[in-house]
């Protein structure tokens, strides 16, 4: 076992996060909520605990235009929250 694969994991989970809010356009509307180091803490984690890895990466590399976060995303009612606030 790599001694660094967790760190790895967690890079590559935060990336995801952080690619899904940029295709979807909430990242700033996160970030301006009154809470939003607790809120984008609490979303970190949803999505650092996801089994959902390959099919996010698959669903953001794809071309096709999403106005919502897919069905078995942790943080699709936060982002449609945030969307939906803009």
């Amino acid at each position: 076992m790599k001694p660094f694969r967790i760190i790895d994991r967690m890079a590559a989970k935060a990336d995801l996060m952080n690619n899904m809010m940029e295709h979807l356009g909430v990242r700033d509307g996160v970030a301006r909520m009154p809470d939003g180091a607790a809120v984008l803490r609490n979303a970190t984690l949803r999505c650092l605990t996801c089994g959902h890895g390959q099919e996010c990466r698959e669903w953001l590399a794809s071309d096709t235009a999403h106005s919502r976060a897919p069905a078995y995303c942790r943080n699709r009612e936060l982002f449609d929250f945030v969307a939906d606030d803009a």
